[in-house]
């Protein structure tokens, strides 16, 4: 598996067969570093509502009970910050929309400035091959301070790597998240493979 340096990476951009690479909008060319692509953060967060719920189970959460949980926040761009405060967990999103080809896996890491203040970025590291939509990142502060972040700055860097040849099936595990336009919240609750180890009366309550 070999990782694609800028030269590379700018040609998968521009190419025009099946192993172009999206990631749009780009905006300013040195986004391109010499072995990753610079990301920014969206405007759209998800906090969750602690001062209503004793806890949160994955697998009794309906799609229709989101709402109970979470909290979506739209932050302007230019004009103000979503300040994530020490031990506090929110869900974001990429600025951009990416579009992986078949033959390229990425890997998502928080850059080493916002790192250095505390600002965690959990993203699921793995961007499967056939990845369509914006990549959610999992953010959390292990500092001590609140912190600012301003929707269109750089928080993440993404790798890109060519598989040894191309997936026949792509985005097997990612399907469930495909074509997002905002951060989602987890679907493990979709994860058939658990529920045989999931109590009755649980999987009752998640389907009621």
């Amino acid at each position: 598996m070999a990782t694609l340096t800028s030269g590379e990476i700018r040609k998968r951009l521009t190419s025009r067969d099946g192993k172009r690479l999206i990631v749009s909008p780009l905006l300013r060319r040195d986004q391109v570093r010499d072995m990753s692509i610079d990301l920014r953060i969206g405007n759209q967060f998800i906090i969750f509502r602690r001062h209503t719920q004793g806890e949160i189970n994955p697998f009794t959460i309906s799609k229709e009970g989101l709402h109970r949980f979470q909290e979506r926040r739209i932050v302007p761009f230019c004009s103000q910050s979503f300040v994530l405060h020490p031990g506090v967990l929110a869900l974001a999103a990429t600025f951009e929309y990416v579009r992986l080809p078949n033959d390229l896996e990425g890997q998502v890491e928080g850059r080493s400035s916002w790192a250095r203040l505390g600002l965690q970025i959990a993203t699921a590291t793995c961007v499967e091959p056939g990845f369509s939509g914006v990549i959610t990142f999992e953010l959390s502060n292990i500092g001590n301070m609140p912190l600012p972040i301003y929707p269109g700055v750089r928080v993440a860097q993404m790798i890109l790597r060519e598989t040894l040849s191309a997936v026949e099936k792509p985005h097997s595990e990612s399907g469930k998240y495909q074509f997002a336009i905002g951060p989602q919240f987890s679907r493990l609750n979709m994860d058939a493979d658990a529920l045989p180890f999931i109590p009755e009366d649980v999987r009752q309550r998640g389907n009621s």
